[in-house]
């Protein structure tokens, strides 16, 4: 077949017509289609600059100087009886969505507050004398046991201390012996005076001495009594000094036994704040002692809250002030943990009762920590059960919805709409989050394909059944969209179709 030259808007073989924007080119045409198209043979070698209408997009073809190749066109017929191709927008069919049933079931209904984490032990490890630091006996962070030694503070000036204490004792214990000696001397010469007293007094009543004789031994005698008194008063003095000496000794080894500074509590220790060789003085910081086998965990819950932990230690048959929160069981989260992985009870409350100024009550909880896994000083999320919640309704938590009047979820009503619905949210189950006011239990909560629904919107929904351990997909992000103008769906992806407004 010859090619045949044609310029635009003339008239091709057989009534079959195609209109053409520009120049003219070079085509032959083959046997025409079963669905009313005509397939055309070009050479590109002799097209320059055609514009060929193809779905309503005009698409500019630039010739090349190369092989002849062969470009199958689908040209819509005209005047010859075939039908003409509807060019009108048509929607797309309605987005697909996944729905559930809210989960119905018994919760435990917990008191949720933020926390902070304090250790039960801790303890400084102080100088208690001054002097030189000889050694450091442990490797910061290590794991000390009580009384185990950790430094070593000057020795051998205490060591001479106490020796002279011990000398000065010695001393005083032999003035003790001597004062009693001489109280034993004193004890035999008040013996001979009295017998001398007696003698003269026998004599003055028989008129065998004079009275002076009687003056002068009644006098000795009462000088070697007052002897006797000097002498013992001399023991108690060296008793006293004794005692003193024995005090000094008491206080040199005292201060002996504090040149090694022991662990005050068995814990992990920190690092030393005094390098070794370096002056300490009596009370200076030199380490601390962290336990870690246990942990507290200090919140705060308000004044309404208190009401329910009341309500909770009456149901569990506690009366009495002082047990009546005691050893309630008590949760922790860490900031990466999955849910609550840490059990612990109540131990304290605040005596003082609520804050006026805040209208919070102050709460501590106990926890066991063998592991160590606990860090003082972290936030923490803290969980006290408090009472059972019949017949709860529950949704994945990704099909929660919030804007600027709250939060919301939607659903697909009978008649495949969908529809927004506010809700109250409570409490998360796992990847479950209570919901406590807006929804029933006949509801479909659509929890996949959010993104392209819309209140209002037709959707084609596919339910799926619900249980407490069915994990959501987390593919969406559960976003709110914003209303456009279109009727619903995706807009449209860029075609080669005309548009209404469109002539080709």
């Amino acid at each position: 077949m010859s090619p045949i030259r044609c310029d635009s808007s003339r008239k091709i073989v057989d009534q079959r017509q195609v209109t053409y924007v520009n120049s003219s080119w070079t085509f032959s045409t083959r046997e025409s289609l079963n669905n009313g198209f005509t397939v055309i043979v070009l050479f590109p070698r002799l097209l320059d600059d055609a514009l060929v209408l193809s779905r309503g997009t005009h698409r500019r073809l630039r010739s090349q100087r190369i092989a002849p190749a062969v470009l199958c066109l689908s040209v819509a017929l005209a005047g010859c009886g075939a039908s003409v191709p509807d060019n009108a927008y048509q929607a797309p069919p309605p987005p697909e969505v996944t729905v559930v049933h809210p989960l119905q079931k018994s919760v435990t209904i917990y008191i949720e507050e933020n926390g902070e984490t304090e250790v039960v032990e801790q303890a400084d490890v102080r100088a208690r004398v001054r002097g030189i630091l000889e050694e450091v006996k442990f490797v910061p962070g290590q794991t000390v046991e009580q009384d185990d030694v950790l430094y070593v503070i000057q020795r051998s000036e205490y060591q001479a201390a106490l020796n002279s204490a011990k000398a000065a004792l010695a001393a005083a214990e032999s003035s003790i012996e001597v004062a009693t000696a001489q109280v034993g001397v004193v004890d035999v010469e008040l013996t001979r005076a009295e017998a001398e007293h007696d003698r003269y007094k026998g004599l003055l009543e028989k008129g065998a001495a004079t009275q002076s004789q009687y003056d002068t031994a009644l006098a000795a005698r009462d000088g070697v009594k007052a002897n006797r008194e000097a002498a013992l008063a001399s023991v108690s003095a060296a008793k006293a000094d004794r005692d003193r000496a024995q005090a000094n000794v008491d206080q040199a080894e005292l201060d002996f036994e504090y040149t090694l500074v022991k662990a005050p509590i068995s814990g992990r220790i920190t690092k030393t704040d005094i390098k070794r060789g370096n002056l300490v003085e009596n009370g200076s910081l030199l380490a601390t002692v962290v336990g870690q086998n246990q942990v507290y965990a200090n919140f705060n819950v308000s004044d309404r809250a208190v009401l329910r932990l009341q309500k909770a230690a009456q149901e569990r048959g506690e009366t009495r002030d002082g047990d009546r929160y005691r050893d309630m069981p008590a949760f922790l989260q860490r900031e990466l943990d999955n849910g609550f992985p840490f059990e612990g009870k109540l131990d304290y409350v605040d005596q003082e009762g609520v804050d006026q100024a805040t209208g919070t009550f102050a709460i501590r909880a106990l926890f066991e920590d063998p592991e160590r896994l606990i860090l003082p000083g972290l936030f923490v999320r803290i969980r006290v059960p408090v009472s059972k919640l019949e017949d709860a309704l529950l949704i994945p938590e990704q099909a929660l919805l919030r804007d600027q009047r709250g939060t919301y979820v939607l659903v697909v009503n009978a008649e495949k709409k969908v529809e927004r619905r506010a809700v109250s949210q409570g409490q998360s189950e796992g990847a479950l989050v209570v919901i406590e006011t807006g929804l029933k239990p006949d509801d479909l909560v659509i929890i996949e394909g959010g993104q392209r629904a819309r209140p209002g919107v037709d959707v084609n929904p596919t339910e799926k059944d619900l249980t407490a351990n069915d994990e959501p997909k987390a593919d969406e992000p559960a976003t709110v969209n914003e209303p456009t103008d279109d009727a619903g769906g995706d807009p449209p992806a860029e075609s080669d179709a005309p548009q209404p407004d469109e002539q080709p």
